[in-house]
């Protein structure tokens, strides 16, 4: 009977433990319309991992933090991944990246009243020092933009960059085109037609991609389970279809 019990114990523990062993833990924040607490499935990258996630066996584990944040607990080991990142030279030599969820490319907004003619065509950034351009904590531009020794201003997040573009005290404001266009009508609804963009010739259809941390308990076999995951999904349709759902006119770019 004593046996029968210690066996039935060390079973639950085990099964126990293998559960928490199966609890990934990851860093994001409020992005939207890619991420955020307040959007259906808490937006389309959300879903892409935690869906990736589930089929390679975890349960994924989500905390909504600042973009600071979401890096310093990842590469402490309190997270083993944050996303959505871009890989840069900066951040490869801290983490690991998966392979990429899509690909976007970074525009710079402006305001046509305040600037109406543009730096349309230009081919490096040192020809936008004359510009007075946003900038925003652990945002992947920042320490190229200060190599190139331009004329920013620290904003507390894009939303306030938007409305000191509107007020005349910015020129540009980078983002990526869903997300600028997605923040400008929430925050001038009505004036959509008073901003403009431009294509930036630096970043061209960059990866958005799962940043690993090098801390965290088996993270490198994690990464690899989630590639995986991630390659299956976009072999069987089931990654564009998320993505069509969360932006039906949209055509991811893979």
């Amino acid at each position: 009977m004593w046996r029968l019990l210690l066996s039935a114990l060390a079973l639950s523990l085990a099964c126990r433990a293998q559960a928490a062993e199966q609890t990934v833990d990851l860093a994001t924040g409020e992005w939207p319309p890619y991420v955020s607490q307040q959007l259906p499935e808490q937006g389309v990258f959300t879903e892409i991992v935690r869906e990736a996630f589930r089929r390679a066996g975890y349960q994924a584990r989500m905390s909504f933090q600042s973009w600071p944040q979401t890096e310093l607990l990842t590469k402490s080991g309190k997270a083993a991944a944050a996303f959505p990142y871009r890989p840069t030279p900066e951040r490869e030599k801290d983490f690991d990246f998966s392979v990429p969820l899509m690909h976007s490319t970074s525009y710079l907004f402006y305001h046509k009243p305040h600037l109406p003619n543009p730096p349309q065509q230009f081919q490096s950034l040192d020809e936008l020092r004359s510009y007075r351009i946003a900038i925003q904590l652990g945002y992947w531009y920042l320490p190229l933009f200060q190599r190139h020794r331009l004329n920013t201003l620290m904003t507390s997040d894009e939303t306030n960059a938007l409305r000191q573009l509107y007020l005349g005290h910015l020129d540009l404001v980078p983002m990526v085109l869903e997300r600028g266009l997605y923040q400008i009508h929430h925050v001038f609804p009505g004036r959509e037609k008073e901003f403009g963009y431009i294509s930036t010739p630096l970043d061209k259809e960059t990866a958005l991609a799962l940043m690993f941390s090098r801390s965290y308990p088996q993270a490198e076999r994690i990464r690899e389970d989630f590639g995986r995951a991630l390659a299956q999904m976009e072999k069987d349709g089931s990654l564009k279809a998320i993505y069509q759902r969360h932006f039906p006119e949209a055509t991811p770019q893979r």
